[in-house]
């Protein structure tokens, strides 16, 4: 019954219809919102209407045309009006495959353009992620700087009872006011850097949180071992920035492959047919006939151009050894950040267990010295840097944990996508 009773009051202490804000529904937000991921998304929006335009030449064109002249002097078989429709349907046959290379290179084009669009999407889930984590942080920071002030207040207290007992002297109790003050700076800060962790949040989301919004944590991340040869392989495979280089020099190759086409002749078919008249109207004429239809097959082929497409060519094969340089220096870019956040990884995973037993004892040094405080075993400075351990323990711990979700946030990153415990061996160093 006390059980069924306990229940029912904490269904009606807890606030009904509180939402609280998750990391995923953050980066949700983020990918519906974010301003820049919206710009590379029309960029990609035209690159494949690029490609729409490079299918045209495939397709024959259509035109017509209307022609109306008035003479003020004619010949013996003209009349002083003539006009004239046409009709004409042209189709090319061949033009050295430099419409099937455009098309490709336009196609290799659009899927960098999406490659693109892909890192700068993980670009914003690590932005989002590092921002909820900075709030989650700040917040636990804050929550230490409220309980320093008020384990000094309480000190404080006991040091002016002392004080006004004649057990201490005055420069005691100052001692504590003077630390009191400070402690109380502490949370004013602590309370600005949270404000400021709460609006970072909400630009990189690209819409307001909201002040009233709770912040779910994250909980704490289990460290786990890491094969960094493993995830090497696995960041070439996946790295957008790579497959979006890659792709550039593909459409580069194609360009040079249709430029090639210009030295081969071009083959164009062509039907006309045509409508005269001897007024505006082209209903026919007199004594010519009324209309005619011609067929024609036409072949052009540039023979000079002053070397002008053997320089393009040229220029297109620079641009491509330009692009593969590009690459290698990417690559060896990549690695530098995988090593660097494997390192960071194993670091932040490392202190997490010294950090809880650097809490675990100043929690136990700060409650003997305030025991001690109060039978007037120890002073007040012993007390006060008993608190000063304990707050700084606290914050030391709340980093690791956060800093070692931030780490992973960032092998994220690299890899671009989820990191699996390896056969690495990702433990502290020195272990």
């Amino acid at each position: 019954m006390k059980r069924v009773s306990l229940a029912i009051l904490v269904l009606l202490l807890v606030p009904h219809g509180v939402h609280a804000l998750t990391m995923e529904e953050a980066v949700d937000k983020a990918l519906e919102n974010n301003q820049r991921l919206r710009e590379f998304l029309y960029r990609t929006e035209a690159q494949g209407k690029r490609v729409d335009s490079s299918k045209a030449p495939f397709w024959p064109e259509f035109e017509v045309r209307y022609d109306y002249e008035r003479f003020s002097e004619t010949f013996f078989f003209q009349t002083k009006d003539a006009s004239t429709f046409s009709a004409e349907l042209n189709y090319n046959l061949f033009r050295g495959f430099s419409d099937r290379n455009t098309l490709k290179s336009a196609r290799s084009t659009y899927d960098a353009s999406l490659y693109e669009q892909k890192a700068t999407k993980v670009d914003v889930v690590l932005d989002v992620k590092r921002a909820y984590i900075r709030v989650l942080r700040t917040r636990k920071n804050l929550s230490v700087a409220r309980e320093s002030v008020d384990l000094l207040e309480r000190q404080s207290m006991d040091a002016e009872r002392f004080y006004r007992a004649g057990l201490t002297a005055k420069n005691e109790f100052l001692e504590v006011e003077v630390e009191l003050a400070s402690a109380r700076q502490s949370l004013l800060q602590a309370e600005t850097n949270f404000r400021i962790a709460r609006k970072s949040l909400d630009r990189v989301i690209g819409v307001p949180v909201g002040d009233d919004e709770v912040i779910e944590d994250i909980g704490s991340v289990e460290p786990m071992t890491l094969d960094e040869e493993a995830l090497s392989s696995a960041m070439l495979a996946q790295r957008s920035e790579l497959k979006f280089l890659e792709s550039q020099r593909t459409a580069r190759g194609y360009a040079r492959d249709a430029i090639k086409g210009g030295y081969l002749p071009s083959i164009d078919l062509s039907v006309t047919h045509s409508q005269y008249g001897e007024t505006f109207a082209f209903e026919g004429r007199d004594e010519l006939f009324d209309d005619d239809t011609r067929g024609m097959i036409s072949l052009e082929w540039n023979l000079f151009d002053g070397f002008r497409k053997r320089n393009d060519i040229r220029a297109e094969e620079f641009e491509m050894d330009a692009i593969t340089a590009r690459i290698e220096d990417t690559r060896e870019s990549l690695f530098l950040q995988l090593t660097t956040a494997v390192e960071e990884y194993r670091v932040s995973a490392g202190r997490i267990e010294l950090a809880q037993k650097g809490v675990e004892h100043a929690e136990e040094n700060y409650r003997i010295n305030e025991n001690q405080f109060r039978e007037r075993v120890a002073t007040s400075t012993d007390l006060l840097d008993a608190r000063v351990f304990l707050t700084r323990a606290r914050i030391e711990y709340n980093n690791a944990v956060y800093n070692l979700s931030l780490s992973l946030a960032a092998l994220e990153r690299v890899v671009e996508g989820p990191v699996t415990p390896g056969s690495d061996g990702g433990k502290p160093p020195g272990n």
